[in-house]
């Protein structure tokens, strides 16, 4: 991304900490970490968490179920059976 905006990596991340109050990184997983929460709620039947994740940009659905968890609170199947109630 710094790259394609002519910047430093170091200004990258020091911009968006100030504008977004993330890190770049940190902004990219919780967009995919929401994304993927969003893919849950709309899931009619039982979801695949492993298509979630690679749909949502995770290469490793156990490191997904990882970081859905730290973010959320709950596993990705919890969490679709708690929209379901």
């Amino acid at each position: 991304f710094a790259q394609h905006m002519n910047m430093s990596k170091s200004l990258l991340y020091l911009k968006c900490k100030k504008h977004l109050g993330h890190t770049p990184n940190s902004f990219i997983q919780n967009t995919r970490i929401n994304h993927a929460a969003q893919m849950l709620k709309k899931s009619k039947e039982a979801p695949n968490i492993s298509d979630i994740a690679y749909k949502c940009g995770f290469a490793d659905p156990k490191y997904f179920s990882r970081c859905f968890k730290k973010s959320t609170g709950l596993t990705p199947s919890a969490y679709a059976a708690q929209e379901d109630e």
